[in-house]
């Protein structure tokens, strides 16, 4: 990974779908993973949507949850330290209605680890980074009104990446939307704005209509669609990014799961990977990508995950 960091190996919990990963630890240690990505952080607590907001579909799942957190203050005085304490490696995703927005819960929790020892990170013995290694702007949440505004609009895009990058030296990521024609615009504009890696992506659109009653399965009538029916798309926008801008660290995000979905990813060009869907129909993906992962190394005779990075070649 990028600005120093590294990862016990390449697989995160993808915002929103493990809490901040304890929920999660009960299940698998979150010291055996490459860490977790918060659910959303913004300036002030946020409700989120009416229910109902999660929708199953054919192959996916739909969901309009709506960015609900109880604000970068809590998170701050509350959450951070418990995850610090507990060794987890984290990325904050910051959320925020406009580019300022996005850059107060970046110098909030700045300034919460230069004035509270208990949130400072740390390297483990093996060279691991611990605590907070960074922050995720997720800047194409479409469960919010002008939540995809920040990825389709390449001045906003660019000023919200600069704003977040003057307010910290650590590892930006800026979450960029699957919903364009194409990709590469917007990753290259985060690059240039200071970004040091983009995910790839956040959810696809998606509609569900009770017949009945001719309104929307959800509380809203439009939300964002997840899991494997999203994965061949996801991977043609990863595969077209890596392909324009091969220097760029891409976090690999859309129906990962099992261990061919993710080794997919990494051929096409992802660094890093992102579970989220997935653990619902598996709690126990984690370990058992990484057993995948080890056997198809073992198998293709590479020596490790870097080695097979964005080696996914044209037929002929």
């Amino acid at each position: 990974m990028p600005r120093g960091i590294t990862l016990r190996d390449p697989l995160l919990l993808a915002s929103g779908c493990c809490g901040y990963g304890e929920e999660y630890a009960e299940l698998v240690d979150p010291a055996s993973h490459g860490g977790v990505i918060t659910k959303a952080v913004s300036p002030e607590p946020r409700a989120g949507n009416p229910t109902p907001r999660l929708c199953e579909t054919p192959a996916g799942l739909l969901n309009c949850i709506g960015l609900q957190n109880p604000g970068v203050e809590a998170f701050a005085a509350e959450i951070m330290p418990r995850l610090t304490a507990r060794g987890t490696s984290f990325i904050v995703n910051a959320v925020g209605h406009s580019p300022e927005e996005f850059a107060r819960v970046v110098a909030r929790v700045e300034q919460v680890l230069a004035s509270d020892p208990a949130c400072a990170p740390r390297l483990s013995a093996e060279g691991v980074n611990t605590g907070l290694c960074g922050y995720e702007l997720d800047l194409s949440c479409p469960n919010v009104e002008s939540g995809t505004l920040f990825a389709t609009d390449e001045t906003v895009l660019a000023r919200t990446v600069e704003l977040g990058r003057r307010e910290t030296e650590r590892l930006l990521v800026a979450k960029l939307s699957p919903n364009v024609t194409d990709i590469v615009p917007f990753a290259r504009c985060a690059r240039e704005a200071g970004a040091d890696a983009v995910t790839i992506a956040n959810t696809f659109n998606g509609v569900s209509i009770d017949i009945a009653t001719r309104q929307s399965n959800l509380a809203r009538p439009s939300a964002g669609l997840s899991g494997p029916a999203i994965r061949a798309a996801t991977l043609y926008h990863v595969w077209r990014c890596h392909r324009a801008l091969p220097e760029l660290p891409i976090l690999g995000s859309g129906g990962i799961t099992d261990a061919d979905s993710a080794v997919q990813f990494l051929l096409a060009g992802a660094t890093a990977l992102q579970l989220g869907t997935g653990l619902f129909l598996n709690p126990r993906l984690v370990p058992e990508i990484q057993a995948g992962l080890s056997a198809y190394l073992d198998a293709q005779a590479e020596p490790d995950l870097r080695a097979i990075i964005g080696t996914y070649r044209d037929q002929g």
